[in-house]
């Protein structure tokens, strides 16, 4: 996605290049610089943390390099937005606590780009547990969520699948087309996604009539004499749904088994869970290939393979 904004940082001093109050140490000795930003922080933290500042600060600098208050100039290709919360996770780790810990898919996505990029290896593990509890490969470990579809600068391919399932779910085509805010930020894919998005809407919402033919299972021991007439009018009821743009969601467990099971028998209750079940299975391992991505045994080898 691409990000219209500018970084969004509270606490700064209204200097020019702007100093990160909560990351602007007076006793620390580099100044690193992110666009306008700049944070002072202490080298030997850095280095005992991330091989890159290590052999970065090896460097010996030139007598007319850049300081600040003493200090040594250390300019990175960055956001601002990334580094506060990358550096924030190294000065203050009760900023970034290890999943379940409540975060922010903002901070999530910066503390990944970041660690990835600087080799801070236990803050990289942390992000992708976080990233993959938002984003799972399995059906049964699936719960609704809203987070934000995005692409990320490193490798994860294993999260689009459920992150464009999501977001065609909660976005309309209209939002589709001209982007979604998030916390501020106007987040817009690019044509090809978005082409891409409104063709799955379309496979989504077929999938979602497929799950209702559980209906119209011919149970063979059926002992119920209104069996067929009950699930005729569970039939019509979920039509009606779907034409006012309610759909069957093959993530979801169906809420009214217990209602429907009030009106059929049990041989006709077990044929029509079943058959929902294997179709929500069916749906849920077409997913990968609605996004043109590899199917799900692929991407959680490499889930595996790049978490290791």
């Amino acid at each position: 996605m691409e990000n219209t904004a500018g970084p969004e940082i509270l606490g700064v001093l209204e200097l020019e290049p702007k100093r990160v109050i909560d990351l602007w140490f007076e006793d620390g000795n580099v100044v690193i610089q992110a666009e306008d930003y700049q944070f002072c922080l202490f080298r030997s933290f850095l280095t005992t943390r991330s091989p890159i500042f290590k052999d970065t600060f090896s460097i010996p600098q030139p007598e007319d390099a850049e300081r600040i208050n003493g200090c040594p100039v250390l300019r990175i290709h960055d956001s601002a937005s990334d580094a506060a919360h990358f550096f924030k996770a190294i000065f203050d780790s009760e900023t970034f606590l290890p999943w379940p810990a409540p975060t922010t898919f903002e901070k999530i996505a910066a503390i990944l780009r970041l660690s990835t990029k600087y080799e801070v290896e236990y803050l990289r593990r942390r992000a992708l547990d976080h990233l993959s509890s938002g984003y799972p490969t399995s059906l049964a470990q699936w719960r609704e969520n809203e987070l934000p579809l995005a692409t990320f600068p490193v490798h994860c391919l294993w999260v689009l699948p459920t992150a464009f399932y999501d977001y065609c779910k909660f976005t309309g085509p209209s939002e589709i087309f001209r982007g979604t805010m998030q916390d501020g930020v106007l987040l817009s894919l690019s044509d090809a996604d978005k082409q891409l998005c409104l063709e799955a809407r379309e496979s989504q919402r077929e999938a979602s009539k497929d799950l209702e033919n559980f209906l119209a299972e011919v149970v063979e021991d059926c002992t119920g004499s209104e069996c067929s007439s009950s699930r005729l009018v569970w039939i019509r009821y979920l039509n009606k749904l779907r034409q006012d743009g309610f759909w069957l969601d093959p993530t979801e467990t169906w809420e009214y088994w217990g209602s429907f099971a009030g009106h059929v028998c049990k041989p006709c209750l077990l044929a029509c869970q079943k058959k929902y079940e294997d179709a929500r299975l069916a749906v849920w391992q077409s997913i990968p290939s609605m996004f043109n991505l590899p199917s799900w045994t692929k991407l959680e080898a490499e889930r595996e393979e790049y978490s290791s």
